[in-house]
């Protein structure tokens, strides 16, 4: 497992944010604040080259499917918050028994957040296992089975990978949404388009 878990820190470096939402990549865009939605370079490094993170909205978003059900939503301009964080954006792409999951990376923090069937939004830091919001049942126990503890890290009972939390936070994904990202699922048939939205 450690071999196929992805570190996007290593990929993409420190300024990040992938969604994962249980349907299509053209209405998680439309979710999300995009209205004119048109096909970017299977590359996302050159689909996202000549962005500046410092212009502020509208915020391009590239978004490409997984499966059948789940797309990935990828965005790299944070000066006004990442879109896929707005509690709002979250409850809204979770569907009835399926989650809608948020990881953002920058220089200071990584956190997780995720939202069940459009209820109040939960939160993880995968480094400290720092959580927030109405835990399931069924979050918990599937964080366990993937090397979480109940509480907060301590040596005794660390996180995974706590020298890598990228990983982490992907791991807290997989947890939540049953999806293992992959090297394929980020190269390929991305679409994409500018939001406005900006942090609330």
């Amino acid at each position: 497992m450690r071999n196929r878990t992805l570190d996007l820190r290593q990929l993409w470096g420190y300024g990040w944010c992938i969604t994962l939402a249980p349907r299509s990549p053209q209405s998680a865009l439309r979710t999300m604040g995009v209205q004119e939605i048109e096909p970017l370079p299977a590359d996302l490094a050159s689909a996202f080259a000549g962005r500046d993170p410092r212009n502020g909205p509208p915020v391009l978003l590239a978004a490409a499917p997984v499966d059948d059900v789940w797309s990935i939503i990828a965005e790299c301009e944070a000066s006004t918050g990442w879109v896929g964080m707005h509690s709002d954006v979250l409850s809204s792409l979770a569907s009835p028994g399926r989650l809608a999951c948020t990881a953002f990376s920058d220089p200071n923090q990584l956190q997780v957040k995720f939202c069940e069937d459009a209820s109040q939004p939960c939160g993880i830091e995968p480094r400290t296992n720092r959580r927030w919001g109405p835990y399931s049942q069924r979050a918990i126990e599937s964080l366990r089975l993937v090397g979480f503890p109940d509480g907060y890290a301590t040596e005794e009972e660390p996180v995974p990978e706590p020298d890598r939390e990228a990983v982490g936070a992907l791991l807290v994904m997989r947890a939540i949404t049953g999806i293992q990202l992959r090297h394929e699922h980020l190269t390929g048939r991305w679409i994409g388009g500018l939001s406005s939205k900006t942090a609330p």
